[in-house]
């Protein structure tokens, strides 16, 4: 009799499943295509989009620490058009796709073991509020769950700035200086940190973040991001 209750909610659960496929088709992350269910990249954007193993040296911390970005991909192409729908039109699904490219590069980079702590770099209030939501966060939950780490919010932007892809490279570093701080309460002394975004210009948001986890007791910052402009 189990069994056939078993059978019978699995039947069931499948039925549901490919009503909402037929309802609502998965689209392709990075060309917005309608695939196949449970199948994130279609085909053709399986073999055009390639991963491009950047790794990016940052400037050194005030204590000399050296601070590293990992991209699984250049922010060009299907990927740019990919990361606008996840940013600015609710695409919240791309996350995953993201997070598990991320996390492939961590392991071809050798850095998977050197990580207590997955954090993502905030939004502003205002920010939040007219977006609804934090593009790199939900990145590095994902990216947090394939690692097997906690995720914590462990910094604030609690000072509005102008947009960086406004100004020049010179003026992104002055514009992010002293806009962010960690939380209160947050402990961090001796962590190692993998801090996640979206994209990395420059470098300035980036590099200001790890600033301030380092001055906080972190041990190491280590950075990923989805994208790295060319």
């Amino acid at each position: 009799m189990k069994h056939l209750q078993k059978t019978r909610k699995k039947r069931r659960g499948s039925f549901f499943s490919l009503l909402i496929n037929m309802l609502f088709p998965p689209h392709c992350v990075f060309c917005d295509e309608v695939t196949y269910p449970d199948c994130p990249v279609c085909a053709t954007c399986a073999r055009e989009v390639q991963r491009v193993h950047k790794l990016s040296r940052l400037n050194e911390s005030a204590d000399g620490k050296v601070v590293w970005c990992v991209a699984p991909y250049l922010y060009e192409g299907k990927v740019r058009g990919s990361i606008l729908r996840f940013k600015f039109y609710g695409c919240r699904e791309h996350a995953p796709v993201y997070a598990k490219g991320i996390c492939e590069e961590l392991a071809e980079q050798k850095f998977l073991s050197r990580m207590d702590i997955v954090t993502a770099v905030p939004l502003s209030k205002r920010r939040m509020r007219t977006r609804g939501y934090n593009q790199s966060a939900l990145v590095a939950k994902e990216a947090a769950q394939l690692l097997e780490l906690p995720y914590r919010d462990i910094l604030e932007k609690y000072k509005e700035n102008r947009i960086q892809h406004e100004l020049d490279r010179r003026n992104r570093a002055k514009n992010v200086r002293g806009v962010y701080r960690i939380l209160p309460g947050e402990e961090i002394t001796g962590k190692q940190i993998l801090l996640i975004d979206d994209i990395m210009t420059t470098g300035a948001t980036l590099q200001e973040c790890a600033e301030v986890l380092l001055r906080e007791g972190a041990a190491s910052v280590l950075c990923a991001v989805i994208a790295v402009v060319p």
